[in-house]
């Protein structure tokens, strides 16, 4: 008996599919949801995020920050907003503390701090781990994430992502046309005098038919959905292994792509600025120019040393002024800062920022580092050319799961339009998902059906009478 390709892969993705449903109808309703997550998550945390405009103009990030620092002593908040809108409150986030300093340290109550950027009160503090209605949003992340199970739920995602990767493929051939048999039971193309073209025989698995059955509806849209969308969902799952299971994510980026490893990073020297001395003639410049602007605000507050020359008043025009500076130098523009942070074990200030280059706003941004003591450059790091041709792919997969992107003059719109965009692409996982269950359970019972036919006319032959009894039952 020769083995039917098509028959296997058949089986295989439907009851793979059928296992993997209830978890794929979950993916796609919180993914569609997390599309719009600090928009969403501004909604259920609006006593926290919103404050009411005022005439007056807002405190400086530095004098924010030293509010929430005198309220707090206890507990470390080294990163910093660079900016915050007129209707926001400022977010301050507790440093995350992990191995050895995580014992010696107190845990806080809580990871944020709200401040009213026109008063500097403390508006309120958050527990996310707490479940409470303004903490919504990030429950759903972590229900698409890890099922709210931990390492265990994230395993399941990944094996759940690992098969739903395999089956694109597998779905994709199985649109396929298929071919027929003749009667040498040998495979062939179906003999017409003007064979139809192979596109022109697929072309109906891309089409979804309106003047017709539930089921043929629900047909097309497997289809049409999975085929329209491939690119996307394709990458979609591929990505959720590399947030899950990165045991079998990395061996095979780094075969295809040559992903480089967290041991080949650290391996390689870092790179150091080129023009050093230049780049200090330029800084010792700028300084005088920006003096200005921390004459109102000369508070000397950098965490670990009151004399500091770049501090927290002037540290956030200061990183921005040089980090024009090196990416005018590259032939390439400073579109968006990030956020600025501390790095006491260094004296160092790092400010990240998004150029014209960069692939996203999270992995594939920017940073520049400066010595907070004189105010030296040590570092400036570009997205778009540290990263190999391997990290590169790696970013925009997780930069295009995630929806991070932020290029172009129209980043407003772009970021929008691809929010609505990774909505319905977590409606079609939801309707994939549901549509494939439900051919399941119609080929199902019709198969059921069909058995129950053939049974009912099959034709019941006696046995052979044993005496003249057993005809009519009149001789005993």
């Amino acid at each position: 008996m020769s083995l039917n390709i098509r028959q296997t892969c058949l089986l295989i993705h439907r009851y793979t599919g059928l296992v993997m449903v209830f978890f794929l109808i979950i993916a796609g309703i919180t993914g569609a949801l997390l599309a719009f997550y600090d928009e969403l998550d501004d909604v259920f945390n609006h006593r926290l995020a919103y404050i009411d405009v005022q005439q007056s103009s807002q405190l400086p990030i530095a004098t924010l920050h030293d509010s929430v620092v005198d309220t707090y002593p206890k507990y470390k908040f080294s990163s910093l907003p660079t900016s915050v809108e007129p209707n926001k409150s400022a977010v301050f986030s507790v440093d995350r503390v992990r191995d050895k300093q995580a014992s010696a340290q107190t845990k806080a109550p809580f990871q944020q701090v709200y401040v009213n950027t026109y008063t500097g009160d403390i508006i309120g503090t958050r527990d996310r781990e707490q479940w409470a209605w303004h903490n919504t949003m990030y429950k759903v992340f972590w229900l698409h994430r890890e099922l709210l199970l931990g390492d265990i739920g994230k395993l399941i995602l990944g094996i759940v992502a690992l098969v739903w990767t395999l089956n694109c493929f597998i779905g994709f051939y199985l649109t396929m046309p298929r071919k027929v048999k003749n009667k040498n039971n040998k495979f062939e193309q179906r003999p017409t005098k003007k064979r139809s073209s192979l596109l022109k025989r697929w072309l109906p698995a891309w089409k979804i038919r309106t003047k017709t059955n539930t089921f043929k509806l629900n047909y097309d849209l497997h289809h049409a959905f999975g085929l329209w969308l491939w690119v996307i969902l394709f990458v979609i799952a591929w990505s959720s292994v590399g947030f899950n299971l990165k045991q079998v994510y990395q061996p095979v980026m780094q075969t295809v792509v040559g992903l480089e490893s967290k041991e080949d990073k650290s391996s390689k020297p870092k790179a150091q600025p080129d023009n050093k001395a230049n780049q200090k003639n330029e800084i010792n410049n700028t300084l005088t120019a920006i003096t200005a602007i921390d004459t109102q605000f000369n508070k000397e507050v950098a965490f670990d040393s009151a004399h500091n020359k770049i501090n927290k008043a002037n540290s956030i025009a200061y990183l921005s002024e040089q980090a024009t500076i090196a990416a005018q130098k590259e032939g390439i523009e400073v579109e968006r800062l990030l956020g600025l942070r501390w790095i006491a074990e260094d004296n160092q200030w790092q400010i990240r920022f998004i150029t014209n280059k960069d692939i996203g706003k999270k992995g594939g941004a920017s940073s520049i580092t400066v010595n907070a003591e004189n105010g030296d450059v040590e570092r400036v790091n570009f997205g778009y050319q540290s990263a190999s041709f391997g990290s590169k792919t790696d970013q925009w997969l997780s930069t295009l799961h995630m929806g991070h992107l932020s290029q172009g003059q129209d980043e407003h719109l772009s970021h929008l339009l691809y929010q609505l965009f990774l909505v319905l692409i977590g409606l079609a996982v939801t309707v994939l998902s549901g549509t494939g269950a439900y051919l399941w359970i119609k080929g199902r019972q019709q198969r059921i059906k069909t058995a129950q036919k053939l049974k009912q006319k099959s034709v019941e032959i006696k046995p052979y009478p044993q005496s003249l009894g057993d005809l009519d039952g009149s001789v005993q």
